[in-house]
């Protein structure tokens, strides 16, 4: 490995990085990218979760993670604006899926999370029950809300919080990508600030680690390690049934790099 690609992934780690298990699955529907520009003024992390039959849900995740790879940063300098990069993202995306899944005669779906920070700010998107958490030091400031059955009977009043995790249909969402009508995302924003950090993952890594436990992962000095570790760790809590699990992970740099600062 040169010097200079040495230097840029040990800067990564410090603000940026992911992992995913198999959990006890027979294979693996969860993936994940954690990309940077050249200049690491630009990041866009995604997670997606395959929905589907052993084929279809590992060719929906995978499709989001390429055709994520295909967009960023090209895309986004030709739309200009985070917000329609990241509706445009999740367009394409889901017509990938569509297209995969017709040439195989199957049916596939994703669902995804996905956080693009430009040095000043910090956009979202969301679509399932994958989610992103926001935090200020150990303080939860902001987590997406699932497009899931569950969660529309909660906010119905239908069923309590405590319920929500035990319910029968807890793992039925309301909206994916490859879906035959398309899906709107749910978007999110704030302006970014020295002390913020986010953790994306899905359902496989909710349901088994707590919010009280996560700023604790974001606070590792290795972020890639952070994840590598704390994915086994939800794979085991889950036991020999446990899901599919992919997390990333992003705070600010600790450093101001040659020729580039964070926030400007």
């Amino acid at each position: 490995m040169d010097q200079d690609h040495a230097s840029q992934s040990k800067i990564t780690r410090d603000f940026m990085g992911g992992d995913r298990h198999v959990g006890g699955r027979a294979n693996q529907q969860d993936n994940l990218a954690c990309l940077t520009t050249p200049d690491m003024r630009r990041q866009f992390l995604v997670v997606a979760d395959g929905v589907g039959g052993h084929w279809g849900g590992e060719m929906a995740a995978q499709a989001v993670i390429e055709t994520a790879k295909k967009m960023f940063p090209a895309s986004l300098d030709e739309l200009g604006r985070p917000a329609e990069f990241l509706r445009a993202f999740c367009t394409q995306a889901g017509l990938e899926i569509q297209l995969r899944a017709a040439q195989e005669g199957e049916q596939a779906y994703a669902t995804v999370v996905a956080l693009l920070t430009d040095g000043a700010r910090a956009y979202w998107a969301h679509v399932g029950d994958s989610r992103l958490y926001c935090f200020r030091d150990d303080v939860l400031l902001h987590q997406t809300q699932d497009h899931s059955l569950v969660q529309s009977l909660f906010e119905q009043g239908q069923i309590t919080a405590e319920e929500r995790a035990t319910h029968p249909d807890r793992n039925k969402v309301l909206f994916a990508l490859g879906m035959a009508n398309g899906v709107q995302p749910t978007l999110g924003e704030m302006t970014l600030t020295p002390d913020l950090k986010f953790l994306l993952c899905t359902d496989g890594f909710w349901t088994q680690v707590g919010v009280p436990e996560m700023p604790a992962i974001l606070s590792a000095a290795d972020l890639d390690f952070a994840a590598s570790v704390w994915v086994r760790q939800a794979a085991r809590r889950g036991g020999s049934q446990s899901d599919n699990i992919a997390l990333a992970l992003w705070r600010p740099p600790t450093r101001t790099q040659k020729g580039w600062s964070l926030f400007r």
